[in-house]
């Protein structure tokens, strides 16, 4: 395909049309010049038998008038006769040369018999041609030669008669034999018109369909990269296969994937810098609101405590909120170190529903655990795994109606001959949008049924940055499969896919 390369993609579909045009019209063109050619051979085969038929015929007609006459100048000796004689000869000479016959050699040998026989009929009249010039001679009766002549006369003109019927049926069988030629070639052209035809309607499919492979290739380059451009992979690169409108707009989609990116390590730099910045300051006015609870600095009023409350549970989400966006500076970098070890997955469980014990309280949840192996162990960082849990168990929380349940699914997979333990947080909330499934991993998200003030809108992300550091995925589906919903038909199921 380099050979398309230099041409632009109006120039390859043109190319292809055009191609297409030709392959439709040889048949035709094929058809044509075939029906042409038979048509000429037809017209000029059977405009020559017919004047061989006519010439042929005639002569059949003109033969008993020699033999009438060549006997009358022999016996009779009449001037009248011999220049009859003579006209018939020369008609007959003229319309049966073997020349008419160069396409049928046997007929043209039977044309060449009957040439000799005239030539012997002509000797004959040529003598009695010099016995009439003499005066002498040109009253006499016949005698005994004369008697010779015509009984001559007579077997060369019956030899014409023959020669003419034997030619008569030479035209039959040159003329059936010339039909089922016809016939022949008819059926060659219409064979070879099908199966160009055929041809034509397989490259008439195919070319469509290497055009459409051909374009379709760097299409799907382009897909595949906006995906992963619109997920924030801006290292992403498209592949430049064709130098046409595709390849351009392939090369516009690398360069504003490397503006994104510079746009992105601006904005993380940013906020890395900010955030680090601010826990300072934020530090201190923790301990100064911790202070002004403090029995030595005074009493505080019913009002102020609130006050200093509010302000105290405030600046403890902005805390949170800062550090949430400092990991996630740091795993954009490709900084996060994980301490992997061999955890127990049912311990890991036990400690996380420890930590929200209080909060399921408050709502009144069970949580139902499902183990299907409580001897089952991972190597994985167990402070940044517990984070993932809790913060999947929070938003279970959150979206969970009071006085419902939340479940926990623990399982062993293989998935291409490699084994894994898949975690499963289940919630009986209003579930997802279904385009909602993907969009929740996004930075700052916040799904359209999650209350206000629910959150900073980072957990899910820094959970798959967590899962993918680990080689794993992690997925949401809502409603969750039957087997695993609290509530059929309800909730949300995130999914963990740990390697084993």
């Amino acid at each position: 395909m380099k050979i398309f390369e230099p041409f632009s993609l109006y120039q390859k579909l043109l190319a292809g049309y055009l191609f297409l045009l030709f392959i439709l019209i040889v048949p035709c063109l094929f058809s044509l010049y075939s029906i042409y050619r038979i048509e000429d051979t037809i017209s000029t085969y059977f405009k020559r038998n017919l004047e061989i038929s006519s010439s042929l015929e005639n002569a059949k007609n003109l033969v008993p008038s020699l033999e009438a006459e060549a006997r009358r100048l022999v016996i009779l000796h009449k001037k009248d006769s011999l220049k009859q004689v003579k006209q018939i000869i020369s008609n007959l000479e003229h319309k049966l040369s073997p020349d008419i016959a160069e396409d049928s050699p046997p007929l043209k040998k039977n044309l060449i018999e009957f040439q000799k026989t005239f030539q012997l009929l002509r000797k004959i009249i040529i003598s009695y041609e010099r016995k009439i010039g003499r005066p002498d001679k040109g009253t006499k009766g016949p005698n005994l030669s004369d008697e010779a002549r015509e009984q001559e006369i007579k077997g060369l003109a019956f030899h014409l008669m023959e020669l003419l019927k034997k030619a008569e049926i030479i035209q039959k069988v040159s003329l059936k034999k010339r039909s089922l030629e016809t016939s022949r070639v008819i059926s060659q052209v219409k064979d070879g018109t099908i199966i160009l035809m055929l041809i034509a309607f397989i490259a008439a499919l195919f070319v469509p369909w290497a055009l459409y492979i051909y374009i379709k290739k760097p299409i799907l380059y382009l897909q595949k990269g906006t995906d992963a451009i619109g997920s924030g992979n801006f290292d992403h690169q498209i592949p430049v296969i064709t130098n046409d409108e595709l390849g351009e707009l392939a090369k516009s989609f690398n360069n504003m994937a490397k503006s994104l990116k510079e746009l992105d390590t601006l904005k993380s730099d940013f906020i890395a810098v900010a955030s680090h910045e601010l826990k300072t300051p934020l530090a201190a006015m923790l301990e100064a609101t911790r202070l002004l609870r403090e029995p030595d600095i005074g009493e505080l009023n019913d009002r102020q405590a609130k006050l200093v409350e509010v302000l105290n549970t405030s600046m403890e989400k902005f805390k949170a909120l800062i550090e949430e966006l400092l990991d996630l500076s740091k795993m954009q970098a490709g900084l996060l170190n994980l301490n992997k070890k061999s955890v127990s997955v049912a311990e890991l469980i036990d400690t996380v529903t420890e930590n929200v014990a209080p909060l399921l309280s408050a709502k009144n949840l069970d949580i139902i655990i499902e183990n299907s192996d409580k001897n089952l162990r991972v190597k994985l960082d167990k402070k940044r795994m517990e984070r993932v849990l809790l913060n999947l168990l929070d938003n279970a929380i959150t979206f969970s109606p009071k006085g419902s349940a939340i479940k926990i699914a623990v399982d062993k997979k293989v998935e291409k001959k490699r084994a894994f333990v898949q975690i499963a947080v289940i919630d009986s909330g209003p579930g997802l949008e279904p385009d909602e499934h993907a969009r929740v991993f996004e930075k700052f998200y916040q799904a359209k049924t999650a209350p206000r003030q629910s959150g900073s809108g980072l957990g899910l992300t820094i959970a798959r940055q967590i899962i993918s550091a680990h080689g794993g995925k992690i997925w949401i589906e809502s409603p969750p499969p039957k087997e695993l919903a609290v509530t059929e038909g309800k909730g949300t199921a995130v999914f963990l896919l740990l390697p084993l």
